[in-house]
């Protein structure tokens, strides 16, 4: 037979789909036969070039206990009542002792691109057996596994049979579980579920586990191949732990489970809790999860406050926890009076090909951030510094529109429809000492909250404590205040980041008169005489020096 041409742009088209609805109105071996060309061209060397893709860029850990299994493609078989094509290309792992099959697969299941864990065997109960000798007593283990977030818009079914006591009928029945955040609590809630089953029903058995993403038609077609490969990998590499808890592991210190879990902050982000992103800050708990509520519900935040407040700093703690846990990233860009639209969104670049100059469209940063993040199930977030600085409604342009619904599109000036994709997140930070505040008009406000951020003394006293210095902090945080009080505007108040480091002690008089003197000199450059008590010779006699 001829071989086929998978394109790598777009492996799967309307052909695709218009194949399988026909097939699924006569489902038979000679329909399948009659357009096995068919079948070959738009679905199964798609699925095979997508599966060798995801094979591809799965890390060395998990393909060294996998193997791929082709399965017979075009094989007709009977799935919850109806007849589907079992184009189940799976890994099935290897090295380690199974009670019956787990495999990670990808399928058609009727109309729907299907991905993830499954495993079959004859007992559920030899998982919570697995689960109270190996892992109950393994804090390393418990703990990792609450963290491993299983994919978003998952599902998890349950294949249970029962023998009835009166018949020798097999009774099947198909059970959802309830979503759960991460691996912990689904397995905790399989567990829950044999008890639950145990007390209903006299004989019954949990035939089949699936733990997996479907893609319906039209979002399958919405994706290009990469962004279908990176959904498929990421999918297989959340779901991968369950091997384990499907693994019949001889005792809970096993090298398999330590080496996976101490790779896992390489696969995906660091998870932090609130409280250490508290301590780290200096910020209350309870402020933090008050941004965060207002992060996720508005889609778009800025910090802002006078100088030296560590707006920027706060920025980046809050994105590491918005991306804990997850495959999403974060990146920052500073705009500054020069920032345009063409450097933002898009613009014409020119460029020197083969001797000849061309001026071909180039997407500017947010628009190549937001393709990154279309590939990516979680939160991603792009932090803009210093978001006043550019002329904000130029720089923006079409995206104002965009910022109130991630389902709205437009269409730029090279003809490309663009969204902003749901999981991207945009923090900015704004220094309302900076003149160029007038700039942020009344039409982008209202598609920001507004977080205010003014200086935190006790984040001073903390660092200081913690790091050792032996600076007299509380006395400098009472010439701080003194200093505020003077300036009497909460927009222009001295933040505290001047003094966070290790070698205050020698360097406070050159930060005071070097920094913080030039700038009171500016403020109260109509009134010098208000900023006299604040000059080096009396600081340094305030501070005992």
């Amino acid at each position: 037979m001829e071989k086929v041409f998978v394109h790598p742009e777009c492996p799967f088209s309307e052909n695709t789909f218009n194949l399988l609805t026909e097939f699924y109105e006569n489902p038979s071996s000679d329909f399948y036969m009659a357009h096995k060309r068919d079948f070959l061209k738009y679905v199964e060397e798609p699925l095979k070039y997508i599966f060798s893709q995801v094979e591809e860029l799965l890390p060395n850990f998990i393909k060294k206990y996998i193997n791929i299994k082709w399965e017979q493609l075009g094989s007709i078989v009977e799935t919850k009542g109806l007849q589907s094509i079992a184009y189940s290309l799976s890994f099935s792992c290897e090295d380690i002792n199974y009670g019956e099959n787990a495999y990670l697969m990808l399928r058609f299941d009727n109309q729907d691109l299907t991905f993830g864990f499954c495993t079959e065997f004859n007992d559920i109960e030899w998982i919570r057996d697995n689960y109270e000798s190996n892992y109950i007593n393994n804090p390393l283990a418990i703990d990792s596994l609450k963290r491993y977030n299983l994919p978003n818009q998952y599902h998890c079914y349950l294949t249970k049979q029962i023998i009835r006591s009166t018949s020798p009928v097999h009774e099947y029945r198909l059970i959802t579980i309830k979503s759960a955040k991460c691996i912990y609590e689904l397995l905790i809630s399989i567990i829950s579920l044999v008890g639950e089953l145990t007390l209903e029903f006299e004989n019954y058995k949990i035939t089949n586990i699936q733990v997996a993403r479907s893609l319906e038609a039209e979002e399958v077609l919405g994706c290009s191949a990469q962004q279908l490969i990176h959904i498929i990998t990421q999918t297989f590499k959340k779901v991968f732990p369950l091997f384990f808890l499907c693994s019949n592991l001889e005792d809970k210190d096993s090298p398999l489970i330590t080496q996976y879990f101490s790779i896992y902050e390489k696969e995906f982000n660091r998870e932090y809790d609130i409280k250490e992103i508290s301590e780290i800050t200096g910020f209350q708990t309870s402020e933090i999860n008050g941004w965060i509520r207002t992060i996720h519900r508005k889609k778009q935040a800025i910090l802002q406050g006078p100088p030296g407040t560590g707006k920027t700093f706060l920025a980046q703690k809050l994105a590491q926890y918005l991306i804990g846990g997850g495959d999403g990233f974060s990146d920052i860009i500073q705009f500054h009076p020069a920032y345009t639209y063409e450097d933002f969104i898009q613009g014409i670049r020119p460029q020197s090909q083969d001797g000849e100059l061309t001026y071909p469209i180039v997407p500017g940063r947010f628009l190549e951030f937001c393709e990154k993040a279309e590939a990516c199930e979680d939160t991603c977030i792009l932090i803009i510094d210093e978001i006043n600085r550019a002329n904000l409604s130029q720089v923006f342009g079409e995206l104002m529109y965009l910022l109130d619904d991630r389902d709205r599109t437009v269409k730029l000036a090279s003809g490309e429809e663009f969204r902003i994709p749901t999981n991207v997140r945009i923090i900015g930070t704004m220094n309302t000492a900076d003149r160029s505040i007038a700039l942020v008009d009344n039409a982008l406000r209202r598609r920001f909250a507004f977080i205010p951020v003014y200086p935190n003394y006790e984040v001073l006293r903390q660092y200081h404590h913690r790091e050792k210095t032996g600076f007299p902090v509380d006395k400098l945080t009472s010439i701080l205040e003194e200093v505020n009080r003077a300036i009497n505007n909460k927009h222009y108040e001295l933040g505290i980041s001047f003094f966070l480091t290790k070698t205050l002690a020698e360097d406070i008089q050159d930060i005071w008169e070097m920094e913080i003197e030039p700038y009171l000199e500016e403020y109260f450059f109509d009134s010098l005489e208000k900023m006299d008590e604040f000059l080096w010779d009396n600081i340094k006699n305030k501070l005992g020096y």
